[in-house]
């Protein structure tokens, strides 16, 4: 595993289990407060089963304004009115950060797989929901969307949308899973969604596992 400060993200990087050229690549995304190196066991732990795909952790661009970590927008004073926008502004670094490790990694658009968790979900999601083309499919821990945007045409390229929730996750509770993957459905787009019995704001081992057969069906010989 490496480490490397791209201006003002640290980026944590693993190579593919199989010792070749990364075939595809797993974007992770931290929640607030995190980093990139929290969600890297996901990582070690998906690795041998996806044995072309390269892993990525960066830390989001901004320092945490509420204690330790860092985070994609700032959730000081955040509502439902003002969130929106705050996700609007944050999308181009997240944007970019994805296109320069898609092309570091060597592989096209349709072979990357963006998975976050909490507010890493919330900017993955937006990101598919209005730049389809960007990425091949979302897995989204505990997530939603900040409000319904319209997708665009282009290519009619809808990316496949897996939602794992906690049912007893007080942070994003199953109404805005639920919701955010009806939108998606009314979209276009292919979306499965499972929300687990007795789970709190966190990824468990049953999620983890789910998550893993998804990228197993959506990056062919990953």
């Amino acid at each position: 595993m490496t480490s490397t400060a791209d201006g003002s993200n640290n980026v944590l990087r693993l190579p593919p289990a199989s010792g070749a050229a990364a075939r595809r690549l797993v974007i992770l995304l931290h929640g607030v407060g995190s980093s990139g190196a929290d969600l890297m066991p996901l990582a070690q732990s998906w690795r041998q089963a996806l044995p072309g795909t390269a892993f990525v952790a960066p830390d989001a661009p901004y320092p945490f304004d509420m204690g330790n970590g860092h985070q994609w927008f700032s959730i000081a004073g955040v509502t439902e009115e003002n969130r929106p926008a705050r996700v609007v502004a944050a999308l181009p670094a997240l944007a970019g950060l994805i296109e320069a490790e898609r092309l570091r990694a060597g592989v096209t658009p349709a072979d990357v797989a963006l998975v976050g968790f909490s507010q890493g979900s919330i900017m993955a999601l937006h990101l598919a929901m209005t730049d389809p083309d960007r990425c091949g499919a979302v897995l989204a821990f505990a997530g939603r969307i900040a409000a319904p945007a319209p997708t665009p045409d282009g290519s009619g390229w809808r990316p496949p949308i897996l939602m794992v929730g906690g049912a007893a996750d007080s942070i994003m509770p199953p109404a805005v899973v639920q919701a955010a993957a009806a939108h998606f459905r009314s979209s276009g787009f292919p979306v499965e969604e499972h929300l687990l019995r007795g789970v709190p704001h966190t990824i468990t081992a049953a999620g983890a596992q789910l998550g893993l057969s998804f990228l197993e069906r959506v990056l062919p010989s990953a």
